[in-house]
């Protein structure tokens, strides 16, 4: 049998493919309204959308020369591990696995069934257990997928994202088509009302940033990028350069027909913007917004759990998580772990909290990963590196990224703490569970389950020499 490793499967168009399924989510189709409520006038609120969009290319621009220089499985846990030691590595990983993305995925999930259940029950909200149950049988379908076959994640992800992207583009013309007929009275004042209060600022800014979240996933598929050094960065200017001109053409639309008051007052605004100009057809927007989740779905699961694989390849999680299935070559027991993860966190009724702190422990570590490039910068200066960016783009991000954090305590310290406790917790769980030596009695245990779960899921241990 020849060398058992992942693929290069992925070319340019499947990786803007993968960038714009994950950072297209749900986001453009609810926190506009939360964008516009913090930043008070309508043009402040453009300005805020393109300085988010701005904000996340200068860190994927950082972050090129780290998934060139570091071309691994796993993004930004791989970073901390080379720049700062094994435990930071660890914490990001423990915080990721546990939190940041098993709520992320339940509350899009139940996102998708909000909307594929809103033409059903019309005049009422759907009943829980169909919405959990739907949310399920997606995330399974999606599994199943991803288990089976990269080429198949990939074609149905292109599939999700032209869905999605006809979607928005549906609203671009018919806001286009509103302005051709004068439809203006909106923008006769574009900055009356804005905000100046810096803490309602930032919390425009952090909204807007949670639309453009995923922007950090290409890099967790690095190992299986066809010409990385070049693919990676083409992707990111014209993955993200693409999302910009759509999420501001998109937001322009909305304010051709609803007033500020009105897109405040909407639960969910791109409904709200077809009802108004075709009542009849304001169903199809349902179909827009599950594509759109499915589309993160899909895309974020196939890049995360990769960030497991190379976890587990590095034993920062059990040895099981890094098999790759004979058959197919996909990392197939870390997408059952990550989807069984995301699963359970179906079943609470309120992962409001968590998601809330998903964001500031996401920036925690973005941040820790883009100073991460220059500590290397200094420590390692005669490393190669295939691709070296301007500091300007690194520096600028990591300060922009300290004021988001400081802002994120400042307005919600409570919610701050819990969240710097969650990850805090990450520390006596990688002394007990990696650092310590086990047993011989509970690592024969665990031996026994390893091998039981390699014939379960007919796969092996990866052995690739990267």
């Amino acid at each position: 049998m020849g060398e058992i490793k992942l693929e290069k499967n992925l070319k340019l168009f499947n990786c803007i493919s993968i960038l714009v399924g994950i950072v297209i989510g749900t986001g453009i189709f609810i926190t506009p309204k939360i964008v516009l409520e913090h930043s008070g006038s309508i043009g402040l609120t453009l300005i805020m959308w393109i300085a988010c969009g701005l904000f996340s290319m200068f860190g994927a621009i950082s972050y090129t020369e780290l998934g060139c220089m570091i071309p691994k499985a796993g993004g930004e846990y791989e970073y901390l591990m080379v720049a700062f030691g094994k435990l930071p590595g660890f914490l990001f990983i423990w915080t990721f696995i546990i939190i940041v993305l098993p709520a992320t995925f339940a509350l899009t999930a139940l996102t998708f069934s909000d909307y594929a259940l809103q033409p059903i029950y019309t005049n009422c909200s759907p009943p829980t257990s169909a919405r959990i149950a739907l949310a399920a049988l997606a995330m399974l379908i999606i599994t199943l997928v991803n288990c089976v076959s990269v080429r198949l994640t990939n074609l149905i992800q292109n599939i999700f994202n032209i869905g999605k992207i006809l979607g928005l583009f549906m609203i671009i013309l018919i806001g286009a088509y509103c302005l051709s007929i004068g439809q203006v009275e909106n923008f006769s004042s574009p900055f009356e009302n804005s905000i100046t209060n810096p803490g309602q600022l930032a919390l425009a800014f952090y909204n807007g940033l949670y639309s453009y979240s995923g922007w950090s996933f290409l890099n967790y598929v690095v190992e299986e990028i066809k010409d990385p050094n070049r693919v990676l960065p083409m992707s990111i200017f014209l993955g993200l350069g693409g999302v910009i001109l759509i999420y501001v053409f998109a937001n322009i639309a909305y304010f051709t027909l609803l007033t500020p008051f009105e897109m405040i007052r909407s639960a969910a605004v791109a409904y709200t913007f077809v009802e108004k100009i075709f009542p009849k057809l304001s169903w199809i927007i349902s179909i827009f917004v599950c594509l759109s989740t499915l589309g993160y779905i899909n895309g974020a699961l196939f890049s995360a759990s990769r960030t497991i694989f190379g976890a587990a390849r590095n034993n920062h999680m059990p040895v099981f998580l890094a098999f790759i299935n004979i058959k197919f070559l996909t990392p197939i027991t870390s997408i059952l772990f990550m989807a069984l993860s995301s699963l359970i966190f179906l079943i609470f009724d309120d992962i409001e909290f968590l998601v809330k702190i998903s964001m500031l422990s996401e920036y925690i570590f973005i941040g820790s990963t883009v100073g991460g490039l220059l500590w290397l910068r200094k420590t390692q200066p005669k490393v190669f590196r295939p691709i070296r960016v301007n500091l300007f783009f690194p520096i600028t991000f990591l300060l922009m990224c300290l004021f988001t954090i400081v802002m994120t305590i400042w307005i919600s310290i409570g919610d701050s703490i819990k969240c710097i406790g969650l990850i805090a917790l990450g520390i006596p769980v990688y002394f007990f569970f990696v650092v310590i030596e086990k047993p011989k009695s509970i690592q024969r245990k665990i031996d026994i389950f390893t091998v039981f779960v390699q014939k379960l899921t007919y796969s092996v241990f990866d052995d690739s020499s990267e």
